[in-house]
C-alpha cells in the first residue's frame, strides 16, 4: 500500500497539484529544480530525483477535468501495482 496522495488546490489561481506518489525516501534535491515537462495544455509533470513522475500541476484546473482524471488514474494504477 502506498501512502495517501497529497492533493492541493489553490482557488486564487485555479491550480491543482496532485502528488501521484510520495517523494522517494533518500532522494535529495529541491522538487522545484529536479525536472518538469509540459505534458499538455495547462499540464506540467514534475519529476523526482529518480527521474520518475512525482507531481502533476494542473493550471486552470476547473477547465481540465481530463487532467484530474488522468492523475487519479495514475494513483490508482500505482496502488494496484503496490497491492
Amino acid at each position: 500500500m502506498i501512502p495517501d496522495p497529497t492533493i492541493r488546490y489553490h482557488p486564487e489561481t485555479d491550480t491543482m497539484a496532485i502528488e501521484i506518489r510520495p517523494w522517494p525516501d533518500g532522494q535529495d534535491g529541491d522538487p522545484d529544480e529536479i525536472g518538469r515537462q509540459d505534458a499538455g495544455q495547462d499540464l506540467v509533470i514534475h519529476y523526482a530525483a529518480d527521474g520518475q513522475p512525482w507531481l502533476w500541476e494542473i493550471e486552470h484546473a476547473s477547465a481540465h477535468p481530463e487532467h484530474i482524471t488522468a492523475a487519479l488514474d495514475q494513483i490508482r494504477r500505482r496502488c494496484a501495482i503496490a497491492a
